[in-house]
């Protein structure tokens, strides 16, 4: 209790470094034969010296040495440093010499132009250790501070690019069953339940940061199902998996849009078998999924790439930096996906 409140109270924790920096120095003189009460009496001018300090590092060190203002800085902080010597010599010779440490006779050049800078020079060795503290305070500040607006940064970009999927895969599913509508195909009902299914998971397991491997691949087979429906005969489906997939984490809706960019370039107009070979592997740590698909009948390389391969591409580089290789390739008339993810070190 009583250490939260002092870590949370900053006044606190100032007067105690503070304290606790005079303690230090007045032990010193103590290992060197100064009484403790004359040490301590010796360092009270001190108390002077701390306003200075504020002063210079929380005003004049951000706005002129922030903004590299070096000559600003040293025309305003040479005067009041010098002012700040003067002052503490003055207290020291009216007050702490003659009234506590009760010295008789101080020299007659006590506030000579050579003293007063041998002073401010002093001062600023005090000043030193805190000055340092301080800057090392905030550089450290300064650096969490940014890794924590980089993650939020993150973390938004994500949660945008999570909004994407629901709607997108959305948008190719329904077109999936208008096509089967059209036809009058009895199997409407089964897709109707193949995409609650489908719809449940983006839904509950795709707001997680991480899943079992199994539900992605599971949530993978109830996608195919719903495209053998609407794709019917037509449909050569290679499918290999290898590898234990058993305890293994992975983001969710990784794999989906992979296979699905597969179908969507599979246009259905065109006569004939579709051939889609899709290819999955977990080994030493690492998952494998590569698809091979006809290209369609459309040109367009925006709709080539669409949303949810580019969308995917910008969540590996989010969550798998420098853990993932994706390339996409067309040739002779085929569509080659490649991703390996590195999911365990």
């Amino acid at each position: 209790m009583i250490t939260t409140i002092f870590l949370k109270n900053r006044i606190l924790k100032h007067i105690s470094f503070w304290f606790l920096y005079l303690l230090m120095w007045v032990l010193l003189d103590v290992l060197y034969g100064v009484s403790l009460a004359n040490a301590s009496y010796k360092y009270l001018g001190c108390l002077l010296e701390i306003p200075l300090y504020y002063l210079h590092m929380y005003y004049l060190w951000p706005k002129y040495i922030g903004s590299k203002r070096y000559l600003y800085y040293f025309l305003t902080f040479t005067p009041l440093l010098v002012l700040n010597s003067l002052l503490v010599l003055v207290f020291q010779y009216y007050f702490v010499y003659p009234i506590l440490i009760e010295v008789p006779n101080l020299p007659p050049d006590y506030f000579s132009i050579p003293r007063i800078l041998s002073f401010a020079r002093s001062i600023l060795l005090w000043f030193g250790p805190p000055t340092a503290i301080k800057i090392l305070h905030d550089h450290y500040e300064n650096k969490v501070n940014l890794e924590k607006i980089q993650k939020e940064k993150k973390i938004s970009e994500l949660n945008f690019l999570r909004s994407q999927i629901n709607p997108h895969f959305l948008f190719n599913t329904l077109n999936n069953l208008y096509s089967l509508s059209l036809k009058g195909s009895k199997k409407t009902p089964d897709a109707l339940l193949q995409l609650s299914n489908l719809l449940s998971y983006t839904l509950y397991e795709g707001s997680e940061d991480n899943i079992p491997l199994e539900k992605e691949i599971k949530h993978l087979h109830d996608y195919i199902e719903l495209e053998r429906l609407r794709f019917g005969n037509r449909l050569n489906l290679l499918m290999e998996m290898t590898g234990n997939f058993n305890e293994v984490m992975i983001t969710p809706l990784i794999l989906i849009p992979i296979v699905e960019n597969a179908f969507k370039h599979c246009s259905l107009n065109e006569r004939g078998n579709v051939k889609i070979q899709i290819k999955i592997a977990f080994q030493d740590g690492e998952l494998h999924i590569s698809t091979v698909n006809p290209v369609g009948n459309s040109k367009d390389e925006s709709d080539r790439n669409g949303i949810g391969v580019q969308n995917l591409s910008k969540r590996l580089q989010i969550i798998y930096p420098q853990k993932h290789i994706f390339r996409l390739e067309e040739r002779s008339n085929k569509f080659y996906v490649d991703l390996k993810i590195q999911l365990r070190d």
